[in-house]
């Protein structure tokens, strides 16, 4: 019931981001460049001096050797790779973790013009979007840090979807597990925080979950409030 973390693990002190998709790290008084596996801002986590934990690459031939995978936050641990939600996800899925859906999983589907996470054919069929949130304030996680067109999009389609008599759902991967609810981070985009609201009055499924976090797995561990 957990995802596993492949890899030699390395403690470094982040130093900066030069952009999106790199950090610079000092890894034993040697400056490193690595890959950073999220897009979104992370500037309350990620400013000089603060501790990460890099993942090495088991693939010889890319360009960094290191992936940012952890990000120690008032000693919390925070896992910043967005890609692993859906695994989790799918894993809490798998074992019964998550209990109130079931069904055959189908993972990166077309629906009319987006690619939505999943859809799972059970006694409904629903399709269902992952977000991973990693922006925290006084045990409030939130999302998204960064504007982000393609959520508001993704949430349209299913809304459509839903009126249309698929199951439709949201969930809400929060990767550390100290935080108690979460609600849409409307100071980084209102549009998206007004959006999801939308959703869940037109009967679209909107779930939170917290994760048990260690250098080695995570897994989904419990649910948390959510409020708009």
């Amino acid at each position: 019931m957990t995802v596993k973390i492949e890899g030699d693990k390395v403690l470094g002190i982040f130093i900066e981001r030069p952009n999106r998709f790199e950090a610079l790290v000092n890894i034993d008084g040697s400056i490193e460049r690595v890959h950073v596996p999220n897009t979104g801002r992370m500037r309350e986590m990620l400013f000089p001096g603060t501790e990460v934990i890099l993942v090495k690459s088991q693939n010889p031939n890319r360009k960094t050797r290191y992936s940012l995978m952890f990000v120690y936050k008032n000693n919390h641990l925070i896992c910043i790779n967005s890609a692993l939600a859906n695994k989790v996800f799918e894993d809490a899925l798998l074992t019964g973790k998550i209990k109130w859906l079931n069904g055959k999983i189908k993972r990166e589907v077309t629906y009319n013009n987006s690619r939505i996470d999943f859809f799972i054919e059970g006694e409904e069929k629903t399709l269902l979007e992952v977000k991973c949130a990693t922006y925290e304030e006084n045990k409030i996680t939130m999302f998204p840090d960064a504007p982000t067109d393609r959520g508001k999009r993704h949430i349209d389609e299913l809304i459509k979807a839903k009126k249309e008599g698929f199951g439709a759902a949201i969930v809400v991967i929060a990767f550390m597990d100290y935080v108690e609810e979460f609600t849409p981070n409307y100071k980084i985009d209102k549009a998206f925080g007004e959006k999801l609201k939308e959703a869940y009055d037109n009967g679209v499924i909107v779930k939170a979950y917290k994760c048990s976090i260690s250098v080695d797995e995570i897994s989904i561990k419990e649910e948390i409030k959510i409020y708009f």
